[in-house]
């Protein structure tokens, strides 16, 4: 599987805020876990946990550094740049550790300090 090729799909509906076809990239039974939050588990609510995180930015894009891959394992990382509902942008790197069955994400770990995205 080429994991850089299937996380350019997959940030290119996280870059336009589409939270049904980031969700769309896991298993039924996958597991999200963003930053410092409790794991979500399941398509429909790693949905919902994104759909209501998109609504608190005004936007996102993601720039690729670098992607490996070990067997049913994919780790990335780049740079990650937010904007904020006023317009300012806040950018941060980004680290990912995946696990992949079937060709869909049954585990995605994206580490990220967000924390000053809401409170600049």
């Amino acid at each position: 599987m080429e994991h850089k090729r299937f996380f350019d799909e997959m940030f290119a509906h996280v870059d336009a805020l589409d939270a049904r076809g980031f969700a769309s990239f896991f298993t039924q039974g996958g597991v999200f876990r963003f930053g410092n939050n409790e794991p979500v588990s399941g398509r429909a609510h790693i949905e919902g946990f994104i759909s209501g995180f998109f609504s608190a930015i005004g936007g996102i894009s993601h720039q690729f550094q670098n992607c490996w891959t070990l067997e049913d394992r994919a780790f990335a990382n780049g740079l990650v740049t937010y904007v904020r509902k006023d317009g300012s942008k806040l950018t941060v790197p980004w680290a990912t550790i995946s696990r992949f069955e079937g060709g869909k994400l049954a585990e995605y770990n994206a580490y990220v300090d967000a924390s000053k995205l809401f409170n600049p």
